[in-house]
């Protein structure tokens, strides 16, 4: 063992908490401008109405979770795709 102690645990849980709260900070605003890049090309109605035709069409599979996530990243990577 050596004789040099590193810093207090409260310190480091601190620090680890200010990391998470910039890195949520950073998340809320790349959310909320991704956003209003689709509000103003106007993605939200289409994906809003390309949801509803697929869960029309898709009738009772998309009651699993794993439908709907599969569905969710097609649509995701078909807007990512039309910027």
């Amino acid at each position: 063992m050596s004789d040099t102690a590193g810093p207090p645990r409260a310190v480091v849980i601190a620090q680890r908490l200010q990391v998470l709260e910039i890195q949520a900070a950073v998340q809320r605003a790349t959310l909320a401008a991704t956003f209003g890049q689709w509000q103003r090309r106007g993605t939200m109605a289409w994906v809003a109405t390309a949801a509803v035709t697929a869960a029309k069409m898709a009738g009772g599979m998309l009651a699993t979770p794993t439908a709907r996530w599969v569905v969710t990243a097609l649509l995701l990577r078909l807007i990512r795709g039309r910027g």
